[in-house]
């Protein structure tokens, strides 16, 4: 009598990129979203550049 055995060999799948690439490109959207809340968030200071205006009227006089 003649016993032989044949296995199969394991099969090696791949990973599904495209999923993978979807939630990188979810989390990057995540992350900018969080980011424009965030500056949404921050008070806006506008004003003059006075030291600016201050170190011009400096340079004038000690010219003069």
């Amino acid at each position: 009598m003649d016993t032989t055995q044949h296995r199969q060999s394991a099969q090696i799948l791949t990973f599904p990129t495209a999923k993978r690439a979807a939630a990188n490109n979810l989390s990057r959207q995540a992350k900018f979203a969080a980011e424009v809340a965030a500056l949404r968030s921050q008070k806006i200071v506008s004003g003059d550049a006075w030291y600016h205006q201050a170190a011009i009227e400096e340079e004038t006089s000690i010219k003069q």
